[in-house]
């Protein structure tokens, strides 16, 4: 009896550690999701506002080779841009000798005198670069150079230079064109990511300086150079990953996700504190080594009272409820935590989405309309991804209410392809939507959740598909309902049938890069259709598309 005591113990601790260790890293792999989710989002914004600076400084370049003999309007260079003169300090031209010609602060370089900038290191660079230590010689391949931060002469404000050679027709170097950046608003915007006291976003050049940096929500360190033991000066990063690395100023470690901006020599690294992110697997283990302590005295307390069967059975069930009732707590808890993510981001985009529909409606100017329509559209893309994540998260809590009333079925699957006829329309679809006679007039269902369904599987099947068409397709067969959207796009393969449904997953590397999405909406529409007591299959061939079946009862 004591052998098999002292086995189910040693089982009972062994199982407990694989267990913990298990989460623990669950946890670290969902804190690095969780960083290279911010590490795209915040390098596509970063790249947004670098390519159109650059796109700047190559027509200045163009209008000074054109007609070399006269200052352009660098003033409505900048403007176009819409980004001065907050992001956009500065705009300006030096001549081929390194003296200031002029900006659209100074139009004429009288405020300044012309003064001389040859020995700043944005102009170094393209007008005499031998006299630059030979590793500081090196240019991209598109010719713009991005240099530390600097205190501008003319702006008298911490910038960042973006600076490129202007080159005449014949060849020959007639200056150089200056975009100032104003490294605050990079900092702005990654201050507003949540990451803990010890979690910060940086934006690194290759030379290893920081452009902007924010830690525990408050900017430091820009302009420094980080040191050959970070992580900015690892041989082996590539375009994107993830790494873990031990601070040499304060010991801790980090979790580190970093991308490259496409095109410029900028990584952008987004890290949390390993300590932080683990703070909730600690409980976890301090609860679970708790709970198999209690377990352990159990069994031992079993062994020596043999004859208490009884009392031995109640204090096991109670253990195991008590156990029961804390994973539903911390189930419940990180359900909850995702919600207020969720609503926290929601917040800032609402009024995001809001400033970009005013712009959108009282800009004249077709251009910066265009953008501010753009920008309007990614506020409401990434607010539906946050509806999707709430959604999701209620139903994984438990908390999703389904409320069936009578529905008109025939409206309903209208109204979702009235709601998509222009994005159809758009890319040369087809739209058909077909109820069949026997389908009854009303439907007991969620109307709600059903047309949440369908709306997404058809915005699916107008997203993938190039040419041919979509359509809805009811039938009644039974007791059952049956809605299909079907499409002739290019099909799924048979063993990404079940995989699309899993969250956080797509067909493909493919699939995300050309069309993008998280891959929240089918698992949600899967598990929406499973509350009302329904199924989503689906049927596809490669080649020849696809048909998304939503199965509801009648009854």
């Amino acid at each position: 009896m004591v052998a098999i005591g002292i086995g189910l113990l040693a089982v009972l601790w062994l199982s407990v550690g694989w267990v913990v260790e298990a989460r623990r890293d669950e946890a670290i792999r969902a804190e690095f999701r969780q960083n290279a989710n911010v590490a795209r989002v915040l390098q596509e914004q970063t790249e947004r506002v670098i390519a159109t600076v650059d796109q700047a400084t190559l027509r200045v370049a163009d209008a000074v080779a054109a007609n070399p003999d006269e200052i352009p309007d660098l003033g409505r260079f900048a403007a176009e841009t819409g980004l001065a003169p907050k992001i956009l300090v500065q705009l300006s031209q030096v001549w081929a000798d390194g003296r200031f010609a002029a900006s659209n602060l100074d139009p004429r370089g009288e405020k300044t005198s012309h003064v001389d900038l040859s020995q700043r290191e944005h102009v170094r660079i393209h007008l005499a670069p031998q006299t630059l230590p030979e590793r500081e010689r090196t240019l991209p391949a598109n010719g713009l150079f991005i240099g530390k931060p600097v205190l501008g002469k003319v702006s008298q404000r911490w910038t960042v230079q973006l600076s490129r050679r202007i080159v005449g027709r014949d060849g020959a170097t007639l200056g150089v064109v200056v975009a100032s950046l104003d490294p605050a608003y990079f900092e702005e915007v990654y201050a507003r990511v949540q990451l803990g006291n010890s979690g910060g976003v940086a934006l690194v050049g290759q030379d290893r300086g920081v452009r902007a940096r924010v830690v525990g929500a408050k900017a430091e360190g820009m302009g420094t150079v980080l040191g050959p033991a970070s992580v900015a000066a690892r041989d082996d990063l590539g375009a994107e990953g993830s790494t873990t690395s031990l601070s040499s100023v304060d010991g801790m470690e980090r979790l580190y996700a970093y991308r490259a901006i496409a095109g410029y020599p900028l990584t952008i690294f987004v890290y949390t504190g390993s300590r932080e992110a683990l703070d909730q697997w600690r409980i976890g283990r301090d609860i679970t080594f708790a709970l198999a302590a209690a377990l352990s005295g159990l069994v031992v307390a079993l062994l020596a009272l043999l004859g208490a069967g009884l009392r031995r059975q109640e204090r096991s069930n109670e253990a195991l409820r008590v156990s029961e009732m804390q994973a539903q707590a911390a189930s419940r808890a990180k359900s909850e935590f995702l919600a207020a993510i969720s609503h926290e981001l929601r917040t800032p985009l609402t009024s995001i989405r809001g400033f970009a529909e005013l712009m959108e409606r009282r800009i004249e100017q077709p251009v910066f309309r265009d953008q501010a329509s753009m920008i309007r559209k990614g506020a409401e893309h990434l607010n539906t991804l946050l509806t999707e994540i709430l959604d999701l998260t209620k139903v994984e809590a438990g908390a999703m209410p389904i409320v069936r009333e009578p529905q008109d079925i025939r409206r309903l699957v209208a109204d979702v392809g009235e709601f998509f006829e222009v994005a159809a329309a758009a890319k040369g679809l087809a739209l058909a939507v077909r109820v069949a006679d026997d389908v009854p007039a009303a439907v007991n269902c969620d109307g709600l959740r059903t047309k949440q369904i369908l709306n997404n599987l058809l915005s699916n099947a107008v997203k993938f598909t190039d040419q041919g068409g979509v359509g809805i397709e009811v039938e009644r067969r039974g007791a059952e309902l049956l809605m299909h959207v079907v499409d002739s796009g290019p099909g799924i393969e048979p063993e990404l049938h079940e995989l699309i449904f899993e969250k956080f997953r797509q067909g493909n590397d493919r699939v995300s890069y050309q069309h993008g999405g998280t891959g929240l909406g089918l698992a949600l529409s899967r598990a929406l259709a499973e509350l009302m007591g329904g199924r989503l299959a689906l049927e596809s061939t490669l080649g020849r598309g696809s048909r998304f079946t939503l199965v509801l009862p009648l009854a």
